[in-house]
């Protein structure tokens, strides 16, 4: 009898370790999803600024039986890659340009016949730089004699000068306001900066005209509206929404709501949001800036 208790005792153990090796076998094996390692090429998890070439380099490998059928590439859940494929392994190398979200998930998954699938993620964040925030600025046009008509952004600060005041800090002038109202400008609150060539609008040995130091800021009407403007906490929309092709000497016909970039001389990117317009040549003007920090 306890012969056959052993036997038995046995027999079930050995039946354990049988159904054991059955079950790790049955497990099934993915393929590998791995990332070139090569230098110039994102191997993880990395920070960038707006604007930055990202390199990727993805390598695919087989589970050494099933091939390879499907690759897929996202960003933030967004499909921006999906393949069929048939073989054992794959390579695939591309490259793409920072964006304005503050952060991006590159997912990677590959699919191999068998249905197993494995994916990797890469997390880009953005390191954007910081801006300096003005929500309200009024400025004259060229016959207002109660608000400054001139503005620097230099050193960190939005500063505002009377005619005389801009002739003496002329290095420092990246815009000015004037109306216009002539035979091919008829009724428009304008901006512009010294190196617009924009004569005969002020007047006296103190205007624009006989600046020699003449900055040049050019402008871009944006299609961004005002909320996205008020939501700007970096500089990274900003830099987006200039568009140098496309930028004027000068900014007119200014309207309530409307957001224009600016560039200036001394290279710094920035928003303008129109806030209010009154008047004519003694009107005022009214406007929000978000700007790049030296």
């Amino acid at each position: 009898m306890k012969r056959l208790l052993i036997l038995c005792g046995f027999a079930l153990m050995s039946g354990f370790l049988l159904s054991s090796c059955s079950k790790d076998e049955d497990e099934p094996v993915p393929p590998t999803v791995a990332f070139n390692q090569q230098s110039g090429f994102i191997t993880g998890d990395v920070t960038a600024a707006f604007g930055d070439t990202l390199n990727f380099g993805i390598i695919l490998q087989s589970n050494g039986t099933d091939n390879l059928v499907k690759f897929e590439i996202k960003a933030n859940g967004q499909s921006l890659l999906d393949s069929t494929i048939n073989t054992q392994s794959f390579t695939y190398n591309f490259f793409t340009i920072k964006g304005i979200s503050d952060q991006e998930i590159w997912a990677f998954t590959a699919t191999d016949i068998a249905g197993n699938k494995k994916e990797e993620t890469i997390t880009i964040t953005g390191a954007f730089g910081q801006i300096n925030s003005y929500t309200t600025i009024l400025v004259g046009a060229q016959d207002n004699v109660a608000t400054e008509s001139f503005l620097s952004f230099s050193n960190n600060e939005a500063t505002k000068y009377f005619q005389a005041q801009a002739f003496q800090n002329q290095d420092k002038i990246d815009i000015f306001c004037f109306f216009e109202n002539t035979a091919t400008h008829q009724n428009m609150m304008s901006l512009g900066s010294p190196g617009s060539n924009i004569n005969g609008v002020f007047t006296g040995a103190s205007s624009p005209d006989n600046y020699t130091t003449k900055n040049l800021t050019r402008f871009y009407k944006t299609t961004i509206t005002a909320a996205q403007f008020d939501a700007i906490q970096n500089d990274a929309v900003l830099l987006d929404a200039y568009n140098a092709d496309e930028a004027r000497k000068k900014a007119s016909v200014l309207t309530a709501g409307e957001v224009y970039a600016i560039n200036t001389q001394s290279g710094l990117t920035g928003l303008i949001k129109v806030i209010a317009v009154s008047g004519e040549e003694a009107g005022t003007l009214e406007i929000a800036v978000k700007i790049q920090k030296q």
